[in-house]
């Protein structure tokens, strides 16, 4: 006992210790309760980094108009928040749960926030579910579903790995990736998947899933995969060349020359011209069969701007995939303009690299150059140049009066 001096009652005084209990507890239960404490710690980051997620995705959702880009012949919109039916025009904005009708006679092309076309023939029925766009992370969802009929479905490079493009059909749900067409036939219970080029990903309600690529054709009954088949390659066009020009006589027909490259096993191909880029069925001007990979129209008097491709067809029947659609305009001709060549001037091959040049000249204001059988741009005072891989270059010019001038360089 210690005794604190000057204190009368030092002898009743006493400082107590504290008391403290020691436990001891093993190494393994200290880690457990450690990692505990960061499991503990971690769920409430991610629950919290979750909440922002949802809060940063709720609401910045805008619904954007999907438009009618092309109408032909009979077609009809059922709208979603009058429930009337209307008659459709180019330019309409459809809006999520308005239902599109096309006729026997009709045909529509619709164009969606992602860029991607849907094309509907005849005699088919789409709904659109959602065409939106997050106006935070610029992520893009398109959604319809076909009831029926045939549609061709077309997309092209996405903004976000999140973009969703999807077709829901009768008891199968498609995926479009980005770069993709295809056309998908609904028939009844039966359906039908050729994809010309890209991935469509297919899930059935049985939660079957599968990849449907380039040059294939699927066929479902209800739920059930019951065929698939390659489908022919497409022939590569040639002539006339894209974006041609050709001037017309009036009165005096003209022999105009397709041609195409040769596809294996292909005992006759289908060749189609149209007024129209999406080659609907009221837009062919004409729909041809031949056995040669090659065919004459003799044009009359067709001003105006036609688009033409061409498939091969299998031996039993099956159609192959479309080639690449090519730009084709006549012209009337102006006697004593149109037999005056366009200049190409000034024309420079300098070297880039190995095989690789830099071509470039000048021509007149207003014309439309290729090289090789490529659009060069042309500036305001007709200026152009490219780099191409190659030695000899050949320029072809073509104006909007069916002009033309060519030239050869070789480096």
């Amino acid at each position: 006992m210690y005794v604190q001096p000057g204190n009368k009652n030092a002898a009743a005084t006493k400082f107590k210790r504290p008391i403290l209990d020691w436990y001891l507890i093993s190494r393994r239960t200290l880690y457990q309760i450690i990692a505990g404490f960061l499991l503990l710690v971690g769920a409430i980051v991610g629950l919290y980094l979750w909440k922002r997620h949802q809060e940063a995705l709720a609401g910045q959702f805008e619904t954007q108009g999907a438009r009618l880009v092309q109408v032909l012949g009979t077609v009809n919109i059922k709208r979603a928040r009058t429930n009337q039916l209307e008659p459709a025009t180019p330019n309409t904005i459809l809006e999520p749960g308005d239902v599109i009708y096309t006729a026997s006679d009709g045909a529509a092309v619709i164009q969606y926030v992602d860029r991607s076309v849907l094309k509907m023939k005849s005699d088919s029925t789409v709904m659109v579910q959602e065409n939106a766009k997050n106006a935070k992370t610029d992520q893009q969802v398109v959604r319809n579903r076909v009831e029926g009929g045939t549609v061709n479905i077309s997309t092209g490079t996405v903004q976000t790995a999140e973009d969703v493009n999807e077709l829901a059909l009768k008891n199968v749900k498609l995926s479009v990736t980005q770069n993709s067409s295809a056309e998908v036939n609904v028939t009844g219970d039966r359906v039908r998947i050729s994809v010309e080029r890209g991935e469509l990903r297919s899930t059935t309600d049985r939660g079957v899933t599968e990849s449907i690529r380039t040059n294939t054709s699927v066929e479902y009954d209800r739920d059930q995969k019951v065929e698939e088949y390659t489908l022919l390659s497409p022939p590569r066009p040639a002539l006339p060349e894209n974006a041609s020009i050709i001037p017309l006589e009036y009165g005096k027909p003209l022999p105009v020359t397709f041609a195409w490259g040769a596809v294996a096993d292909a005992p006759y191909y289908q060749l189609q011209v149209a007024s129209s880029q999406y080659f609907l069925n009221r837009a062919l001007v004409f729909e041809k069969d031949t056995e040669t990979p090659g065919f004459t129209w003799n044009v009359n008097s067709q001003s105006g701007t036609y688009w033409w491709r061409v498939r091969a067809v299998a031996r039993d029947g099956r159609p192959g995939v479309w080639s690449e659609e090519y730009r084709l305009t006549f012209v009337p001709r102006q006697p004593g303009v149109s037999d005056t060549p366009i200049y190409i001037e000034k024309v420079q091959v300098a070297r880039v690299a190995a095989g690789i040049h830099k071509v470039s000249g000048e021509t007149e204001p207003g014309a439309e150059i290729r090289i090789n059988g490529r659009v060069v741009p042309v500036d305001g005072d007709g200026r152009f140049s490219i780099i191409l891989p190659g030695q000899t270059f050949r320029i072809v010019a073509t104006d909007a009066r069916g002009r033309r001038g060519e030239k050869v360089v070789t480096r």
